[in-house]
């Protein structure tokens, strides 16, 4: 059974574009990342699987059934990070997350005591006097108090420290363990290649690629800074491998891209009379170029 399901998925603000006949399967267990930059269309994906908006035209379906305005007893099953968490203010972090355990039949005390603790989460305080990433973490706690078999998160890791971010990392992967489905939306790739087994790229509202994280165009892809003895350019011994262009404002900086095996490449840059280098992995945005470059490869419905 599919956990996620869209069939040409479109919603439009007026005469402004969300997304555009977005089509996604997302299986049972999976972790599912979706990628993209600020503005691609992430979190308007995210707010019409939820039935937070409604889409201009389209069908989605969760769990093997169609998603109703509203979505009824389905969202029991459902956890849902947004990528602003807002609450009462007044109320502490421990009397939010009461509240929304009232919703469902039984609570777990100790599932929750389990995940303040593993976040380094204190639900003593009032929400008003919490920072961005304890909100973030009472959002997660919060969606996962209810043990969902699917759980969407939209780019939750934003605020969070990195010891945090970790543990929020082997978190999900053990509930993948479990078979719950997570569906993951970020625009840093790095978090992809940790924890998610397939992805899926949008960019100006459509979906241009899914695929395996591994077989993901630019994913090898490693970016190079240099300064040579002298601030001299780099020459023949990079010859027909990479094209080095200078780093605008640094005076005897270059900069290349390239995709090779590791040894290959190390082994290339023993070769120069180095002052400087520094290798850094592909932004979201060289990903995007990389995904363009091949034509938007793969099968775009996963």
């Amino acid at each position: 059974m599919l956990a996620i399901e869209t069939v040409g998925l479109t919603k439009y603000y007026g005469k402004v574009r969300g997304i555009i006949d977005v089509s996604l399967a997302v299986g049972e267990g999976d972790v599912f990342g979706f990628v993209g930059p600020n503005g691609a269309g992430k979190t308007t994906t995210i707010r019409t699987l939820l039935s937070l908006i409604h889409p201009t035209s389209g069908r989605v379906s969760l769990l093997g059934r169609p998603v109703t305005r509203g979505g009824g007893e389905l969202y029991r099953q459902v956890g849902y990070v947004p990528a602003e968490v807002r609450c009462y203010p007044e109320m502490t972090g421990q009397e939010i997350l009461d509240y929304a355990a009232s919703f469902y039949q039984r609570g777990d005390r100790e599932w929750l005591r389990s995940l303040a603790e593993r976040l380094g989460f204190d639900a003593s305080r009032p929400f008003r006097t919490y920072s961005h990433g304890n909100r973030k973490k009472l959002g997660i706690i919060q969606a996962l108090l209810h043990r969902p078999r699917l759980l969407i998160l939209d780019e939750p890791t934003s605020g969070l420290d990195p010891l945090v971010r970790l543990e929020l990392f082997r978190l999900l992967q053990e509930l993948s363990g479990q078979g719950v489905t997570v569906f993951f939306s970020t625009h840093v790739l790095e978090e992809v290649e940790r924890i998610c087994t397939r992805v899926g790229v949008i960019r100006e509202g459509r979906l241009i690629h899914v695929s395996q994280v591994g077989e993901l165009p630019g994913r090898n892809m490693r970016i190079i800074t240099v300064r040579l003895a002298g601030g001299e350019a780099p020459g023949g011994e990079l010859s027909g491998w990479a094209r080095p262009q200078p780093v605008e404002g640094k005076a005897g900086y270059y900069q290349f891209n390239v995709s090779a095996p590791v040894n290959e490449l190390l082994a290339r840059l023993a070769r120069l009379d180095l002052e400087y280098v520094k290798i850094t992995d592909p932004s979201i945005e060289d990903l995007l170029l990389a995904v363009y470059e091949r034509g938007g490869e793969g099968d775009v419905r996963g």
